[in-house]
């Protein structure tokens, strides 16, 4: 089967819209399917895979939806497979008229009420949402052949996707498993009383809570320890809450690592959080990687977040509650048995339920039917 999988973006740009268009295209490959990919522009740098999966430079994605069309028209495939946000390569595909397609949903798009110091008006905002639902994810929504979501309590729970729950099917993203086991088996990491956060350092990902929380935390189990791993706009402040609450010897910023750094912090913390609160967090793969590693996660209890857990492998919170987050902190941080207990538990769903090649199998009987 000849597939073209389109993304505005792609690795080695950094995101994880990216880096699940690649693994996928990389699980439909291992099924003897014709991969290509489309994006708007991949660096000319030492990332091989991007050769192996046939990648095209098509335009700038500040503007594939005026010069796009034109390209993609003469293109065909068996499948066209498009990811959404941003909505670009997918309207291309539907004013070319091609067919079947298969769009990605992967979230709403949400305008923050602040990005870095600078607080965006609530109407304005309003306004943006609501324009691009009106004018480019509605109407590409509408003309496809089938939506993947990649859970049901977001989809149902979706100002935009409400309309199309018929034609939504859920598939959840996936994980590597066999690059962590690499990882696992070349290093020698001891668990300590550390709670792990990774990801973009932006306001709707909810890190000051958790560094508020810290205080609490630390009052039950005095060894424990927060390591942030990523960067983002809100380093600044985020660094000036460790400092106004005295922090500063148990909070470690640990900016951006590699993939061997990146294993080891999942590998060495005795829980992960991911305290995301907006809609922009529509699944969480990071609650993956930690699993992977046997790792017990807690989430905001959010659409889409909250059916990667379950009472044997994590905990949830009420998004926004700090001392409710706290209080999970400590129920797992302070009893090594449920630690070893939960992180066992959630090594098992990664295996049974998100391997790529799993996730490859459902995308592809979904193919075979249009």
């Amino acid at each position: 089967m000849k597939i073209i999988q389109a993304s505005c973006y792609y690795p080695p740009h950094i995101g994880g819209v990216e880096n699940h268009v690649m693994e996928l295209t990389k699980a439909l490959m291992m099924r003897d399917n014709d991969l290509q990919v489309l994006t708007s522009d991949i660096p000319k740098n030492e990332y091989d895979e991007c050769i192996m999966f046939k990648a095209k430079e098509i335009f700038p994605h500040y503007v594939p939806f005026i010069f796009g069309l034109s390209k993609i028209k003469y293109m065909d495939a068996d499948i066209f497979h498009s990811h959404c946000p941003p909505p670009f390569f997918s309207k291309a595909i539907c004013n070319a008229n091609k067919k079947p397609h298969v769009i990605t949903y992967h979230f709403d798009v949400k305008i923050p009420k602040r990005a870095g110091n600078i607080r965006i008006p609530t109407l304005l905002g309003e306004y943006v949402e609501k324009f691009y639902a009106q004018h480019y994810a509605l109407k590409v929504l509408e003309c496809c052949d089938a939506i993947i979501v990649t859970g049901k309590s977001y989809a149902e729970t979706s100002p935009i996707l409400h309309e199309f729950l018929f034609k939504c099917h859920v598939i959840p993203n996936g994980i590597d498993i066999s690059k962590f086991d690499a990882a696992i088996r070349a290093l020698n990491v001891q668990r300590a009383k550390i709670v792990l956060f990774v990801g973009r350092l932006v306001l709707p990902k909810g890190i000051d809570d958790l560094i508020r929380a810290m205080p609490a935390v630390l009052n039950a189990v005095p060894e424990a320890k927060l390591v942030i791993v990523g960067e983002g706009e809100e380093q600044k402040n985020l660094g000036a809450l460790v400092r106004k609450l005295a922090l500063e010897d148990k909070v470690e910023f640990r900016g951006y690592v590699n993939f061997k750094e990146l294993a080891k912090s999942y590998l060495e913390a005795s829980v992960f959080v991911l305290p995301s609160f907006t809609r922009l967090e529509n699944f969480g793969i990071v609650l993956l990687e930690a699993m992977a590693c046997r790792t017990p996660v807690i989430a905001a209890d959010i659409p889409g977040v909250r059916e990667n857990i379950t009472k044997d492998n994590g905990l949830l919170f009420p998004p926004r509650d700090v001392d409710s987050l706290a209080e999970s902190i400590i129920t797992i941080i302070s009893d090594d048995e449920k630690v070893k207990r939960m992180g066992d538990a959630g090594r098992t769903l990664v295996e049974a339920k998100y391997d790529w090649a799993v996730i490859a199998e459902q995308v592809s009987k979904l193919y075979g039917g249009l």
